[in-house]
């Protein structure tokens, strides 16, 4: 969803009116980019790098830097008769949220004998303009809603088909059934409402160490043809030269093109942009990027061939943006029965995190409760007192943390923040005896549970 303020425009009725004194607009309201976009189900998604792959890290709300700190850039040629060349550019900076949320099951295609199976992200973003732009400060822009879309990114695997719609048992096959083709294992599935939809394919993932190269615009396309326009890739460049200057690296990355050029890939414009902005292709690369301080961001880079009719011939522009994107929270499973579970997130000096129960049951003994499970806050009426659990004095079966290689900390339903003064990653575990000093141990537990971490 475009904003219809062009940001360099010869040529712009609102301005003219603001100009004339005819109109005031107040300055848009500054949007919360910390609340997730996307909700998760009352049922603990199935995740992991088995069945989302390298989707698997997207789970949860990104966002990127506001005002003078923003890492996006976008470059957006728009047709306009009154314009000497026919069209215009909107470049600008820009922030953003987007929030990827697991579904709690998958969606099997059916060949017969075997199945493919999709593991599903849903997610949604928004997109603002991150300064004024208008040299002459009329236009209150700032802050203003530019884009918004959804979508979903699916990860498929070839595997055996069920008999019947949920089996228990296995249809036969003949011979072995096939691989996952892995140059179409991912895909994009983007709503965008101008209009369009888009499917892109892509595979497979590429893994490196040190900072990515990433794909330039080319200089030969319109609007990139005008050398004084900026490439959005040197924004990710960057950025990562901006954490390099602060003693932070990346140890390793990894990262996943589609495209709607590969196999499988399509897009559909409705009537108007077929004739008037007509998108011919999208091929976006998404960056998974491990740093040395322990955390993981995000990066992309999109690049989209637009068709307009400038001066009553078609004419293809290319459309690129690009990002930096930083976790804000996200939803981990904590098993009842494994031991330190690293959650993925590393707790910064002077920064702490806040940890709250979301979803699930499970039991740390189910000859207790009267069989039944229990959620994060752990078994009524069984408080620990034993030196073999790592929390005392609080009830068997509670969620706990710990911070690196700190002293464990009680969660239970929470919200609980880590305490103060700790860094390193955070790990999250049911308050059992760990080392079966005292019984079973881990072995009889059951259930999962579904935490939230606010970053």
């Amino acid at each position: 969803m475009e904003n219809s303020n062009g940001l360099q425009q010869q040529t712009c009725p609102y301005q003219a009116q603001q100009a004339a004194g005819t109109v005031t607009a107040p300055p848009a309201v500054i949007p919360d980019i910390t609340t997730p976009l996307v909700s998760t189900t009352n049922q603990p998604p199935v995740v992991g790098t088995n069945n989302l792959g390298l989707i698997n890290n997207f789970i949860g709300t990104w966002n990127s830097p506001t005002g003078a700190n923003a890492t996006g850039y976008n470059v957006m040629p728009l047709p306009q008769t009154d314009a000497p060349n026919g069209y215009i550019t909107k470049n600008f900076p820009y922030f953003e949220e987007i929030s990827f949320s697991a579904i709690a099951g998958g969606a099997p295609n059916r060949e017969g004998q075997y199945t493919q199976a999709s593991s599903v992200l849903f997610y949604e973003q928004r997109v603002y303009i991150a300064n004024n732009a208008d040299p002459n400060g009329a236009q209150p822009i700032q802050n203003t809603l530019i884009h918004a879309e959804n979508g979903t990114w699916l990860y498929h695997v070839i595997q055996n088909q069920v008999e019947g719609p949920y089996g228990p048992g296995f249809v036969p096959d003949s011979n072995p059934i096939p691989v996952q083709n892995p140059a179409t294992q991912y895909n994009k599935q983007i709503s965008v409402p101008h209009g369009v939809s888009v499917l892109m394919t892509g595979g497979p993932v590429a893994s490196g160490t040190g900072n990515p190269v990433f794909p330039t615009a080319d200089r030969t396309k319109l609007p990139f043809t005008d050398p004084s326009i900026i490439d959005p890739s040197t924004y990710l460049t960057q950025q990562l030269n901006t954490l390099n200057s602060q003693g932070i690296t990346v140890d390793s990355y990894s990262s996943i093109t589609v495209s709607t050029s590969n196999e499988g890939g399509a897009v559909s414009n409705i009537n108007f942009e077929t004739s008037f902005g007509k998108v011919l292709s999208i091929t976006t690369t998404w960056y998974v990027e491990n740093l040395s301080n322990g955390t993981t961001q995000l990066q992309y880079i999109q690049n989209i061939v637009l068709q307009f009719l400038i001066n009553g011939m078609p004419t293809q522009f290319l459309h690129i943006d690009a990002n930096t994107l930083q976790l804000v929270e996200t939803f981990v499973p904590v098993n009842a029965n494994q031991a330190w579970q690293n959650t993925g997130i590393a707790v910064q000096p002077g920064n702490t995190i806040t940890v709250s129960y979301e979803s699930g049951l499970w039991t740390a003994d189910p000859q207790t409760n009267n069989g039944n499970l229990y959620d994060a806050n752990g078994c009524p009426g069984i408080i620990i007192t034993q030196s073999g659990y790592p929390v005392q004095n609080v009830n068997m079966g509670s969620l706990i943390g710990q911070v690196g290689n700190n002293a464990p900390f009680y969660i239970g339903n929470g919200p609980v923040t880590t305490p103060a003064g700790q860094s390193g990653p955070l790990k999250l575990c049911i308050n059992d005896d760990l080392n079966a000093e005292y019984g079973a141990g881990l072995a009889d537990n059951i259930g999962s549970l579904q935490v939230r971490i606010k970053i």
